[in-house]
């Protein structure tokens, strides 16, 4: 007996064990599983603003909570009221009715319609108890019950709608509420005053947390607004130049890496030049460098002048610059740096009351996949090409491999 008794502990034990070791899984893929049938259900459309979303996922969970009381309501009936009785089935039905609305105002709040999904939802829950005082004959007799579900369209107003539109809801649910003993007598039999004034200070209650929320929402959509704008400047104080207004070298390294790679995937060309300002270092050692600073702030505007719409410009250092031109072949590229040489002696530079001397360009040009499949050898290339430029006289176009043709 013993020994049977310490068998089936045994046997216990290890089920125990295995319980312990395998439900904290079970139960993590079932939280993960839960938690994407959640996203699932309260994801916004796309390209709606950060504010939108916010209250699209409010009225998915009211929806939602709705949606699942009415179904609870709906469920508790079949279970505990068996009988035949037809005010039973009427409230099923209008219950069923509200359930079917909201489903629809779920589906059209998943498709970015947040208005009109939030007045249907509002609608239904006005209809709602209204339809049982029309289609219920106890309603009639005196039984006021179905008409305290009036604050609930009136609770959905203030967290859903404006101020104003939930005072205009309140005030005709009030208004109707003061009709309605003049055309059912027997409502004079209860604490009529009593039942208006719960209306009345849930209405009024509503409609001041209402404004108290607006207000709040108001700031906090202000706030993310700035926020959203702090972050747009930081975003583009890190990829431009300071001085010029161009792309920096960092923007330079990592969209020059992306543009290659759609050029290989894509079987297109990619034209790249390099420009080197000549004399620079003779500018600031005649005018000073805030001279230097000047004719660095007219060079920015007037290189993006002369660029496509799909090119970039960047500052590579000091006075390089670097003209990115996707789907330009090498000798769109030549030409375009000639025309960017002959328009660089146009610029006038003004300084201390003077016009400074005229500025002129050693241009390297380069394109892939002739001279290079990645960034740094194209790069490397069109270095070389521009410094062969500043050695045959500067104010010049050199393009990559042409001194092999020379030799």
């Amino acid at each position: 007996m013993f020994n049977e008794t310490k068998k089936l502990r045994s046997v216990v034990e290890i089920k125990l064990r295995k319980n312990m070791t395998f439900s904290p899984l079970n139960n993590q893929q079932g939280n993960q599983i839960l938690t994407r049938i959640v996203r699932w259900l309260v994801q916004s459309a796309p390209g709606l603003t950060e504010p939108e979303k916010r209250r699209s996922r409010v009225l998915f969970w009211l929806q939602i909570t709705l949606i699942l009381l009415i179904g609870m309501v709906l469920v508790l009936d079949l279970l505990f009221n068996t009988g035949d009785n037809p005010r039973d089935h009427l409230y099923n039905i209008l219950m069923a009715s509200l359930m079917v609305g909201l489903l629809k105002a779920f589906d059209l709040n998943r498709k970015g319609r947040y208005r009109a999904s939030t007045n249907l939802t509002v609608f239904l829950a006005f209809i709602g108890p209204w339809g049982s005082l029309l289609g219920d004959p106890t309603v009639m007799g005196g039984d006021f019950v179905p008409l305290t579900y009036l604050v609930l369209p009136v609770i959905l107003a203030s967290i859903l709608l404006s101020v104003r539109v939930t005072l205009i809801l309140a005030t005709l649910q009030f208004g109707l509420l003061l009709c309605l003993p003049y055309f059912i007598p027997a409502l004079g039999t209860i604490n009529w005053v009593s039942f208006m004034s719960f209306i009345f200070f849930v209405s009024v209650l509503g409609a001041v947390s209402n404004f108290i929320n607006r207000q709040d929402l108001k700031q906090i959509d202000e706030s993310t607004h700035l926020l959203q704008e702090s972050e747009a400047r930081l975003r583009e104080i890190s990829v431009r130049d300071v001085m010029t207004g161009l792309f920096n070298r960092r923007y330079l390294e990592e969209t020059l890496k992306r543009e290659i790679l759609r050029a290989e995937r894509k079987q297109l060309p990619l034209g790249i030049i390099l420009l080197d300002l000549d004399h620079f270092k003779r500018i600031n050692d005649t005018y000073g460098h805030a001279a230097g600073d000047a004719v660095l702030r007219e060079l920015g505007p007037s290189l993006k002048a002369h660029i496509r719409g799909s090119d970039f410009a960047c500052r590579y250092g000091g006075e390089e610059f670097v003209l990115v031109m996707p789907e330009a072949s090498l000798e769109v590229a030549r030409q375009r740096a000639e025309l960017l040489c002959q328009e660089a002696k146009k610029l006038k530079v003004s300084y201390a009351g003077m016009f400074l001397e005229t500025v002129t360009f050693s241009i390297g040009v380069a394109a892939f996949p002739e001279h290079g499949s990645d960034s740094s050898s194209l790069l490397s290339v069109v270095d070389a090409a521009m410094y062969r430029a500043k050695n045959e006289g500067r104010n010049r176009v050199c393009v990559a491999g042409d001194e092999k043709a020379e030799d």
